[in-house]
């Protein structure tokens, strides 16, 4: 789109001096065109945004807890059973070395599309203390919470766009159930509830590629 502008008129921001601290959105009057917005450093992200998710750690006691599949290796490619393209069912899990004190875990599966977003693709918590392990197609096993698609079950992957996809499953040993304040549970509200009462936590990673 061209403007028909001279080329020493002057460009007359039209937003206030904004601190560091806030949103900076500029908008500038163009003789003979629309108004022009420029949104710099708005923080405009796609997807859905969360907080910022910190980096999986394979366990976080070295040695200890660990998540594993029999189905596939750690940052290795996930069977097309456990994805859109397949049987879209869950992928079996077995865990091991549980801390002491642990009253139930939790699991989140979850990818990070792009900077500062999230996407969630199961949610599950008070699964019991005496469980190590988790079929394939697991249902009925602990409380269900809901994924991005606001399902409370597994959401398969469906990987969009060129590349290969990274995916995460994050087993949480907690001293105590976990509280909420509505039934909706999602992948934030699990975060937020179990920061003070996680024992120990690993991350089984997956790639994956249509």
């Amino acid at each position: 789109m061209y403007c028909d502008m001279p080329s020493r008129m002057p460009i007359r921001p039209l937003a206030g001096n904004l601190g560091p601290s806030r949103m900076r959105c500029f908008v500038f009057k163009l003789p003979g065109c629309l108004l022009l917005a420029f949104a710099i450093g708005c923080g405009i992200r796609h997807g859905h945004p969360h907080e910022a998710a910190p980096a999986p750690v394979r366990s976080s006691t070295p040695g200890g807890f660990l998540v594993t599949s029999p189905a596939f290796e750690h940052g290795g490619l996930l069977p097309v059973e456990f994805t859109g393209d397949g049987d879209g069912i869950s992928p079996p899990l077995e865990w091991k070395e549980v801390p002491e004190g642990t009253r139930c875990f939790a699991l989140s599966v979850w990818h990070v599309p792009g900077p500062g977003t999230e996407k969630s693709y199961w949610v599950v918590y008070n699964i019991p203390s005496s469980i190590r392990s988790l079929p394939k197609a697991a249902t009925g096993i602990g409380s269900p919470g809901y994924n991005d698609h606001k399902k409370s079950d597994y959401m398969p992957m469906k990987s969009k766009g060129p590349g290969m996809k990274e995916y995460h499953l994050t087993l949480y040993a907690l001293s105590a159930e976990p509280a909420f304040t509505h039934d909706h549970v999602t992948r934030v509200d699990l975060l937020r509830s179990i920061k003070d009462i996680t024992l120990a936590e690993s991350t089984l990673s997956w790639k994956y590629q249509r």
